[in-house]
């Protein structure tokens, strides 16, 4: 299992923009130097009333699979 750290800071209206569908995935830099392209349904969960905000953990596996998905203190 490979553990990634990424901060994100996206205001209410550029997710707004996502869900009109122009976009269906995010792009983010990890602590550990990669990019890495998540479908944005993973965030659904997070999505405040500010957007969507935090410092967040993923868990792959060895096919690079997305095993979990969580927001860190």
């Amino acid at each position: 299992m490979q553990r990634l750290r990424f901060r994100l800071a996206i205001s209410k209206a550029q997710l707004l923009r996502y869900y009109q569908g122009r976009a269906a995935a995010l792009s983010v830099n990890t602590e550990q130097g990669l990019r890495l392209q998540l479908a944005l349904h993973h965030f659904r969960g997070f999505v405040g009333h500010d957007g969507l905000n935090g410092y967040f953990e993923i868990e792959l596996d060895g096919q690079n699979k997305l095993q979990r998905l969580s927001r860190l203190p």
